[in-house]
């Protein structure tokens, strides 16, 4: 059907959570062909999502597969695979074109995990994926001036960002009132 591959710049919690920074990448060869040789060998047909970490000497490492739609699927509908549709499609029983391509450089950003990320690097420092706090900072304030789509974003669509944002707002003030009781 098609395929986009992506890499996490940043985790919520920093060590392996919630991708908050992404971007479509180029397909690297060494996880491509392990990654299908994966999904040939369980049997699965339509969209998975197949997560990597590279070791410290680089290698990819096997992180986990998921058969289901991935939270961070946006970005590969804005890098030109609508995996929805396609899946849509596949299940009405509908012919299917191949995807021949994904652009690569398209960037989305989870602004309110990517202040959880910044509060925990802050408060791990010297732990594995914590850069000091200094850099940290700079780093999630230097991310505003490059492009990026964020999630729950839509101008034709303001609900998902009007909820995400209610909810980020009640758990800031709960976890305020509990450091305070």
């Amino acid at each position: 059907m098609g395929a986009i591959r992506q890499v996490a710049h940043r985790m919520s919690p920093p060590l392996g959570g919630s991708s908050v920074l992404r971007e479509s990448v180029p397909p690297p060869p060494d996880i491509v062909d392990a990654a299908e040789r994966l999904i040939r060998a369980a049997g699965l047909e339509g969209y998975s999502e197949i997560e990597f970490r590279r070791d410290a000497a680089g290698r990819p490492v096997l992180m986990e597969i998921n058969p289901r739609l991935s939270a961070s699927i946006e970005i590969a509908v804005r890098s030109g695979v609508d995996f929805p549709m396609l899946i849509h499609r596949w299940a009405a029983g509908h012919p299917l074109s191949p995807v021949q391509g994904y652009r690569v450089g398209v960037r989305m950003r989870w602004l309110g995990g990517d202040v959880r990320w910044l509060r925990a690097v802050i408060h791990a420092q010297g732990l594995p994926d914590s850069p000091p706090t200094a850099q940290a900072v700079g780093t999630f304030l230097g991310d505003f001036l490059r492009p990026a789509a964020y999630d729950y974003v839509n101008p034709r669509d303001v609900r998902p960002l009007v909820t995400a944002t209610r909810m980020f707002l009640r758990r800031g003030i709960a976890l305020a009132s509990r450091r305070r009781g």
